[in-house]
């Protein structure tokens, strides 16, 4: 797991970094989702956004662990325009994977523009909106507080997504809009092919993981060795 083809300076990292593929960190994230409680779609899509994020600069594996503990956040009710706030904050990856299936209805961005009030994070809708950018073919402006970017419609960020806010406990309203020229004035943000976790959160990672596996039993063992009669 050595970073290839990308330049790191040694003095900027502890020993205890560990190094992987995008390929070999989005696997890991999914056994680590799936062993917290999500299905194995929703999962699998998690693992997708943290692969992505790291991708391109942000921990992405902290993002998700985050996600991880957060069992109590909903599902947006779409509407157009306007997905209203409720009493209990919306969840990153339902909201994104809500945007994705709306993203050309009027309840997403059929109108050419949508507020998303009271979710819980946002680095992980970040991932889903690069993904409609793609979907759709057609740049997306993210706004949040004081905050920017854009995605444009290859799925890339532009190179603000470097100062994107990492807290994830904290609730925002965002807005996404379909900008009409200023995506060719944006430089994106190049992507790595290397992810850095720190060894806490692999090991907070394999913790989960290590739920999918089944215990060992007679069962399984004769079962391992081509036995399908547990009798025989």
């Amino acid at each position: 797991m050595s970073p290839k083809n990308q330049q790191v300076s040694e003095d900027v990292y502890t020993s205890g970094d560990l190094w992987f593929s995008q390929s070999e960190l989005q696997q890991l994230v999914v056994k680590a989702a799936r062993g917290s409680g999500y299905c194995w779609s929703d999962a699998e899509e998690i693992g997708w956004a943290a692969s992505w994020l790291s991708k391109f600069g942000l921990p992405g594996e902290d993002v998700v662990l985050s996600l991880m503990h957060s069992s109590e956040l909903i599902a947006p009710t779409p509407t157009p325009q306007f997905w209203k706030e409720s009493r209990i904050p919306h969840c990153p990856l339902r909201c994104g994977l809500a945007l994705m299936d709306f993203a050309q209805l009027p309840e997403g961005l059929g109108t050419s523009s949508l507020v998303i009030e009271s979710m819980l994070g946002l680095p992980c809708f970040l991932a889903f909106a690069a993904r409609t950018a793609r979907q759709i073919k057609h740049p997306l402006k993210i706004q949040w507080e004081e905050q920017s970017l854009f995605m444009n419609e290859l799925a890339q960020p532009s190179v603000e997504v470097d100062k994107v806010s990492m807290e994830f406990g904290k609730i925002v309203e965002v807005k996404i809009t379909r900008p009409n020229s200023e995506m060719a004035h944006v430089q994106t943000k190049n992507p790595q092919y290397c992810a850095r976790v720190s060894s806490q959160s692999f090991e907070q990672l394999e913790a989960f993981a290590q739920q999918t596996l089944v215990p060992a039993s007679d069962l399984s063992r004769l079962r391992a060795g081509g036995q399908d009669n547990p009798t025989s």
